[in-house]
């Protein structure tokens, strides 16, 4: 690739080095996120920002398909893979290497995040494994009226 050349339509589907204003990934606290200087890859841009990929984006879902509530005990986190738009004026920089497929830098440079959500599957994987051996799981937690449209009265 000619460096010369490089404009932000030819990172679409690359990796690249985000760094994020320090305040703006303060107050955005994406899940994954661990410093506001990351590698991510690029799927799109517009005129609100950069669209990067959070490979392993994870949810609890609270209701269902139908819109019946879910008990806590019975969710269970889905993984996902998505799509993050990073509004223009949270990004400091981006840094690209044409000649690499990945970002190798030489300073330890986190991929969005994944020791949070590892000790969060540690945390869950021990409530199933007490679960299921016969130790209770407390929820203090009331349960949520059913999403939908209110009834007149």
């Amino acid at each position: 690739m000619d460096i010369s050349r490089v404009s932000i339509d030819d990172l679409v589907g690359r990796q690249v080095m985000v760094h994020m204003h320090t305040q703006a990934f303060s107050d955005l606290n994406i899940q994954g996120f661990q410093a506001p200087r990351f590698r991510a890859v690029i799927l799109g841009m517009d005129n609100l920002g950069l669209w990067i990929e959070h490979p392993e984006y994870r949810i609890m879902p609270v209701y269902d398909d139908k819109g019946e509530y879910i008990p806590p005990g019975e969710r269970k986190e889905t993984v996902h893979r998505a799509a993050i738009l990073l509004m223009w004026n949270t990004i400091k920089t981006i840094v690209f290497f044409p000649d690499q497929e990945a970002v190798l830098p030489t300073e330890d440079v986190p991929v969005i995040g994944f020791s949070h959500v590892r000790e969060r599957e540690r945390e869950i994987e021990e409530q199933r494994e007490q679960a299921e051996s016969g130790g209770k799981i407390e929820d203090t937690a009331e349960e949520p009226p059913k999403r939908g449209r209110k009834s007149k009265k």
